[in-house]
């Protein structure tokens, strides 16, 4: 099930340490990921997916998802397995989330 949301600049969207029931897509405006209240990173690119290690790997999640600016997020609710068979382009979208991700944390190295 997927929902469009809408959050304020300051609201959190998710928090550090809940377990992981959906992962987001962003539609407009800027992400920020949280850690111990310390910025982390920021996503600003419509399409982005975010909240998705969590919900992969089954653990509750290690960061903080804030908005930084107003945001439209679409709400991805479900098992993963779930998520790839209802959204298939999702998937291909995920796997370029965590590769590029990967790739730019291989780099500060």
């Amino acid at each position: 099930m997927s929902k469009l949301k809408m959050y304020k600049a300051g609201i959190t969207i998710a928090k550090e340490g809940e377990q992981a029931k959906k992962l987001f897509v962003l539609v407009e405006g800027t992400v920020g990921i949280y850690k111990n209240n310390a910025l982390i990173t920021e996503f600003n690119k419509q399409g982005e997916v975010i909240g998705e290690m969590s919900l992969i790997l089954k653990k509750p999640r290690s960061a903080e998802i804030r908005a930084v600016t107003d945001v439209q997020i679409l709400e991805v609710e479900g098992e993963l397995d779930e998520i790839v068979k209802q959204y298939p382009d999702l998937s291909k979208k995920i796997i370029y989330s965590l590769a590029d991700r990967l790739a730019k944390a291989t780099d500060r190295i």
